[in-house]
C-alpha cells in the first residue's frame, strides 16, 4: 500500500503487509534536542555535612514543568555512603547556600523554577523513601550514578541527598532537565 500525500505532489509513504510504515529519516537524541531548547542544567557544588546523617543538598522543584535529574557525579574525601531521597517538611539550613545551575547550552538564558542549595546540616526534612544510594569505598573517586529513566521530580516534590557519616568534603554536579513541552 502507498499513501499519497493530499496536494497531489508525489509524496508517498509504503507500509508493509505487517502494517509498518517505511521511513528514512535523520535521527537526533532527545538529550540533545532538550539542550537545544536550552532546557538542561548542571548544578556544581562542594560542601562538608557536619556529622552523621546529615542532609546536604536540597532541590524542589517550584515550577509547573516536571524537572528530571538523569545522572549525579559525586565525590567524597573519606569513605561513606551517600542516599538520594524524596523528602517532604520545611527545610531549615545551617549554612546554606544556593547552587547555582549553570546552562549546558552558552547561548540560553532559561533558568529552571526550583529552590537548588547545599548544606553542612539541613534539618526539618522528613524523608519519604531512598530512591538510590552510593558507596564512596575510595577516597576522592569519582562515583557516577546514572539512570536512563531519570529522576523525576513533580512540581512542588523535593529530594535531598544525605551523608551516612558526613565531615569530609563532598564534590557533586548534577544533572538538571526541564520537562516542560
Amino acid at each position: 500500500m502507498k499513501i499519497e500525500d493530499s496536494a497531489g505532489g508525489g509524496y508517498g509513504a509504503k507500509v508493509d503487509d505487517e502494517h509498518r510504515l517505511h521511513t528514512f529519516s535523520v535521527v537526533e537524541t532527545e538529550d540533545k534536542h532538550i539542550n537545544k531548547e536550552g532546557k538542561q542544567w548542571s548544578a556544581y557544588f562542594t560542601t562538608t555535612p557536619t556529622g552523621a546523617g546529615d542532609y546536604f543538598f536540597y532541590l524542589k522543584n517550584t515550577g509547573a514543568a516536571d524537572l528530571a535529574i538523569s545522572d549525579i557525579r559525586i565525590m567524597g574525601a573519606a569513605t561513606d555512603t551517600i542516599t538520594y531521597e524524596w523528602v517532604s517538611g520545611t527545610p531549615t539550613y545551617s549554612a546554606g547556600a544556593d547552587v547555582a545551575p549553570i546552562a549546558r547550552n552558552g547561548g540560553s538564558s532559561k533558568i529552571p523554577s526550583a529552590t537548588i542549595k547545599k548544606d553542612t546540616n539541613t534539618t526539618g526534612l522528613t524523608s519519604q523513601g531512598v530512591i538510590f544510594f552510593e558507596r564512596f569505598d575510595t577516597a576522592n573517586k569519582r562515583y557516577k550514578l546514572s539512570t536512563t529513566s531519570n529522576i523525576i521530580i513533580p512540581q512542588g516534590s523535593a529530594i535531598a541527598f544525605k551523608a551516612e557519616t558526613g565531615t569530609s568534603l563532598i564534590t557533586c554536579i548534577v544533572s538538571l532537565t526541564s520537562l516542560d513541552s
